[in-house]
Formats: C-alpha cells, sequence, structure tokens
C-alpha cells in the first residue's frame, strides 16, 4: 500500500512544498480555507475535514502554517490518541522556544517532532529545489529524510532539536538587514545620479555583495589571516566619507551609520593597521568565541 503523508497548511507555502514531493508520494491534505483545499485537490492532494482525521491516516504529518500559535493548537486538536506514533515534521519559521511547545504537546502522546526550516523562497522549493535545516532526533531525521529530499537542492542535518531554527533566524537577520544595506546604497546612488542600473550591476558581481562573504569571512576570518587588505584605518575612513556626503544630500542611512560604530570602536581597539575583517575580533573578545575554522 502506498505510503500517505500528511499536509497540514495549504497556503503558497505548503502547495510549493507538495508540488515536488506529489511526484513520489500519496499526500493526504487540510486547510480551513476551502479555495485553498480546492487548490491542493487540483493538484492531486487527498483533501480531508480535519486535522485529526488526516492524522489518523497519516504516520508522517508536514505542517506548514501561519505562526507558531496556529501549530499549537492543530496538535492539541487533533488529539493524544491520533498522535501517537506519529512524526510531526514542522517546516514554518519558529523559535526553538515554540519547537519545544510542540514537543511538550507531542511526546507525552508518543509522537516525535523534527524541526525542517526551508531556506529560499517558494519557486526554488517548488521546482525540488528547496534548502532544509533540520534539527531532530537521528532516527526520526533518517525516517523523513526521503521525503525531505523529494523536495530538497540540499538537506543540512544540524542534530538536536531547536538548533535548525537557530540557523534559520541567523540567516533570515542577514537577509533583512541587507535588505536595509542595499536600500540606503541604491538611494544614496539615486540622490547622486549613479545609475540603479549601474548600481545593480556593480552590488552583482564577485566584487560587490559576495565579497564580504567570500573573501573577509571565507578567506581571512575563518583562516585568521589579517596581514594586508584594505586596513581598518581606510575602511574607518571610507565610512566616514559615506555618512558626510549622505547628511549633506540628506540621505537618511540607519544600518550604515550603526555599521560605522564597529570601525570607530576597532580603531580605539587597536585594529587600524589590519585588514578591516579583523573587526571580528571585537566580537571574539565580547563573546569569548572564536571565528577560526575548526
Amino acid at each position: 500500500m502506498e505510503q500517505e503523508l500528511g499536509l497540514i497548511g495549504l497556503g503558497n507555502a505548503g502547495l510549493a512544498l507538495a508540488a515536488p514531493i506529489l511526484k513520489q508520494y500519496s499526500i493526504v491534505g487540510f486547510d480551513l480555507d476551502p479555495a485553498r483545499c480546492a487548490l491542493a485537490a487540483n493538484m492531486g492532494v487527498k483533501v480531508v475535514a480535519s486535522a485529526r482525521a488526516l492524522a489518523q491516516r497519516c504516520e508522517i504529518v508536514l505542517l506548514s502554517l501561519p505562526n507558531p500559535a496556529i501549530s499549537k493548537s492543530v496538535l492539541e486538536a487533533i488529539g493524544a490518541d491520533a498522535l501517537a506514533k506519529r512524526t510531526v515534521v514542522e517546516t514554518s519559521t519558529v523559535t526553538p522556544e515554540d519547537i519545544e511547545a510542540l514537543l511538550a504537546i507531542a511526546a507525552p502522546a508518543g509522537a516525535s517532532i523534527v524541526e525542517s526550516a526551508i531556506i529560499g523562497g517558494v519557486h526554488k522549493l517548488a521546482a525540488g529545489e528547496g534548502t532544509f535545516l533540520v534539527a531532530a532526533a537521528e532516527q526520526d531525521y533518517r525516517r523523513v529524510e526521503p521525503i525531505l529530499q523529494a523536495a530538497a537542492e540540499k538537506i543540512f542535518f544540524l542534530g538536536p532539536l531547536g538548533n535548525a531554527m537557530r540557523a534559520k533566524l541567523v540567516c533570515n537577520g542577514v537577509a533583512h538587514a541587507v535588505m536595509v544595506v542595499i536600500i540606503e546604497a541604491a538611494a544614496l546612488a539615486a540622490a547622486q545620479n549613479v545609475p540603479l542600473d549601474v548600481f545593480y550591476e556593480l552590488m552583482r558581481r564577485d566584487s560587490g555583495l559576495m565579497r564580504p562573504l567570500t573573501h573577509r569571512f571565507g578567506e581571512r576570518i575563518l583562516k585568521q589571516d589579517f596581514e594586508g587588505g584594505m586596513s581598518t584605518t581606510n575602511a574607518r575612513k571610507d565610512s566616514a566619507l559615506i555618512l558626510d556626503v549622505a547628511k549633506n544630500l540628506g540621505v537618511p542611512l540607519f544600518a550604515t551609520a550603526a555599521a560605522h560604530s564597529v570601525y570607530e570602536i576597532a580603531m580605539r581597539e587597536g585594529l587600524e593597521k589590519l585588514d578591516y575583517a579583523a573587526i571580528s575580533k571585537l566580537w571574539e573578545k565580547w563573546l569569548g568565541v572564536s571565528f577560526a575554522a575548526k
């Protein structure tokens, strides 16, 4: 008999997740929105009337819901008897504390939790090219791994519960902060009549947005190599010039101004002659951690 997988939450992310998995598995779905249920049915999902009915049919249940409170309420609605021996895969972005709350409901019923945070947009996911950050007990991960592989380009198994959401939130934090920096820079470019197509082309080149990651983090910070390169002194100078230009043009810079303070601190800490990737030394000192590659 063909294995049926449960999918609770048939929104954009849920249906994107279902698309590649349906090529290899049968999916039973549930959503409170009849319109989403109709879309899912047209894709080949077997729609049922409740989350409980779904769990009674499926030993593996994927959650793709708007917020952690709904995930918790869904598990409570399923009930302990229907949760027994089920593996629940949380794919939404939640906190490690939310995962603990789900586990507190699932564990007494004899169910297990797998967190599978998704990196990237729904288009990549629907194409079977998603990136999954997974945390769970080893045996639970192995149980769901073939299913995730159906929708994944890459899976990172990060060990104990909580680690996947920690990694996802860090990644999202970078994306959101960089978005502010990009918009600030584009505004400064526009205010000086720098063509935005030129700005975009400069940023998308390897020497643009990627260089701080690949060169300064990958080649310098991880290898602890801070000799040569652009000095912290010169980075601080350019940062100050940028702020002066923006002030004169009336362009508000929030993230860039905050970043400048780090270079001021680095100068006082004696890092002025080192490549400006050495600002990482500040966090090593503050937190007692090391960025050196292991």
